[in-house]
């Protein structure tokens, strides 16, 4: 539901089956500022403190149930990746779009939040394309914001601004800053240069021999020391309504480590080297010095104060490392070597289930559920095949032939007799059925097919995993390749008009042999090979038809059974 379908106020109060005079009214304007709010100040990290204004519980509930009528209304442009929810957008999906850039420039917006007040948030709630009437617009912007006092011009005023800690505040402060955001994109879209924000960081990357002057220069370019900004790029932040803290302004070459919202992008994302010896330094004390010293170390010495909310602040160690390990994983993904090693320790040392993390895409499952196929087609045509249920298997149409035979890994000497229950020439696809079936040759594990939401979280540059048995190796040799997503298209197998984007193009990782086999996201099925360079051509593309057409045939053939 959407907020702007409501004309007044005790519309909303009734859709949302609230009171209007003591749980909407009363709670906005009837309550005194402590019983609404509370005050405090942590430390900063960098020194200092930071006042935090956090609601309680009447005015978050309040403010969460209008978050979700605004959240509808918003609309995210491209290059905003913080606050933005169900969108698969993260500090990742924000640093993946600098990776391999000759220059990053990282830009701090100072004191973000508190820069936005009353009026801006009315502001523009009432302007296109929201339209919300001047009622509806103002009590938002009252419940959102709180009062402070400022300096301004040398005179301490007091103002209204958005609420760190407030349930509308992220939401809201990107509605404020969707200005700021069209003029910048447009402004180094100009230059050949890429910008994208998160929350209070903006980040601008360029593959351009000398990093563009219109954006800022070198006092000195031999030496990159002392970058400063152009006077018409502050220009355009001052104009909407923001500061830059040029303290926390840098531009970094490729010769030096290139972070975006604390990710490195000099070749790829990933973490720092720093965070992984911190969690590997952690881990290492649980084992020898068992979990009480630990924890008492890590929270009394490592980190006595964060800087964070005190219902934020983490109290459990258990919780803090599986948080880091699950961070790893977020950026390096589930086949990583790193993320895979550090599980492994903390699963050794966890005291429950709760706290488990599966490992996924495990060498074990890919081994017993994907298999060579053979068939009797010019002289023997070989593929791969991977199971997703007892005696139903997956494989491409240009793998199928005569007298099909699966080889399964924990009884490679008895191939299995295999009929096609279901084909579709257009996207290379086949599923395929054990004539047989019989216990002992039962698949010791099935790959799971990713469901619509997770297959669509899969863009440009996710980290990807592919499975298969090449040609010029034996069934026994099956072969697993790192790799990630260049793009997606629309082709067609079987010559007719391609019709929609069915293709994945991977960087590597599919030869001849390997057609038929999984391509894994995250330890789910996104997608399915079919093409590969071989021996006498190495022009060949790595292609894979993505899962949500093999859905459709699996679908057609549960409907028929």
């Amino acid at each position: 539901m959407s907020l702007r379908r409501f004309a007044n106020l005790r519309q909303v109060a009734f859709h949302l089956h609230r009171d209007y005079r003591r749980r909407m009214f009363h709670i906005a304007y009837g309550l005194p500022a402590g019983a609404r709010y509370r005050e405090f100040t942590i430390p900063k990290r960098s020194g200092g403190t930071r006042r935090i204004c956090a609601p309680r519980k009447a005015l978050l509930n309040l403010q969460r149930d209008m978050l979700r009528l605004i959240e509808p209304d918003y609309q995210p442009r491209a290059h905003v990746h913080g606050f933005v929810s169900g969108r698969q957008r993260s500090i990742v999906s924000n640093a993946r779009q600098h990776v391999g850039k000759r220059w990053v420039l990282n830009i701090d917006l100072e004191d973000f939040f508190e820069t936005i007040h009353f009026g801006r948030v009315r502001g523009r709630l009432v302007a296109p394309p929201y339209n919300y009437p001047e009622e509806i617009a103002q009590f938002v912007a009252h419940i959102a914001c709180f009062e402070t006092e400022k300096e301004v011009n040398g005179t301490r005023r007091t103002t209204s601004v958005l609420m760190p800690g407030g349930a509308l505040s992220p939401l809201l402060a990107n509605v404020v800053t969707d200005k700021l955001d069209a003029e910048l994109a447009r402004f180094c879209r100009q230059l050949g240069c890429t910008y994208t924000r998160y929350a209070d960081d903006v980040t601008i990357s360029s593959n351009r021999r000398t990093f563009p002057a219109p954006i800022g220069r070198f006092a000195d370019p031999e030496s990159f020391l002392e970058f400063t900004l152009s006077d018409s790029f502050q220009q355009i932040v001052e104009d909407n309504g923001f500061r830059i803290n040029h303290d926390k302004t840098r531009l970094l070459g490729q010769a030096f480590q290139q972070d975006v919202t604390g990710l490195v992008v000099n070749e790829k994302v990933n973490v720092k080297r720093k965070f992984v010896r911190e969690v590997r330094a952690m881990l290492h004390d649980w084992e020898f010095n068992g979990l009480a010293q630990a924890s008492a170390r890590h929270f009394d010495e490592k980190r006595p104060n964060r800087g964070r909310l005190p219902e934020q602040e983490a109290s459990n160690f258990e919780w803090v490392v599986r948080g880091k390990i699950e961070f790893i994983r977020q950026v390096k993904g589930s086949t990583d070597q790193v993320f895979r090693a550090l599980a492994a320790r903390y699963n050794d040392q966890c005291s429950g289930q709760e706290f488990h993390i599966p490992l996924v895409e495990d060498q074990d499952v890919l081994n017993a559920a994907v298999c060579y196929l053979e068939n009797d087609a010019d002289g023997g045509a070989v593929g791969t095949c991977f199971a997703i249920e007892d005696d139903l298997y997956v494989t491409c149409a240009h793998c199928l032939g005569p007298n099909l035979r699966v080889y399964p890994r924990q009884n490679p000497a008895f191939p299995l007799e295999a009929d096609v229950v279901a084909q579709d020439d257009h996207n290379d696809l086949a599923l395929i059925r054990i004539r047989t079936p019989l216990p002992a040759f039962r698949p010791a594990a099935f790959l799971q097919l990713a469901e619509a939401t997770e297959a669509a979280s899969v863009d440009i540059r996710s980290a990807v995993q592919t499975a298969g048995y090449p040609s010029n190796l034996h069934s026994a040799s099956l072969t697993m390749n790192s790799t990630e997503v260049t793009g997606f298209s629309r082709q067609s197998f079987d010559g007719t008009p391609p019709t929609s984007d069915n293709v994945i193009s991977l960087l590597s990782g599919t030869f001849e042999g390997m057609s038929g086999g999984p391509v894994l996201h995250e330890g789910k099925v996104v997608g399915v090979i079919v093409r590969g360079p071989n021996e006498d051509d190495r022009t060949i593309p790595f292609l894979a038809t993505r899962v949500s057409f093999l859905e459709t045939l699996r679908a057609g053939v549960s409907s028929a059974s």
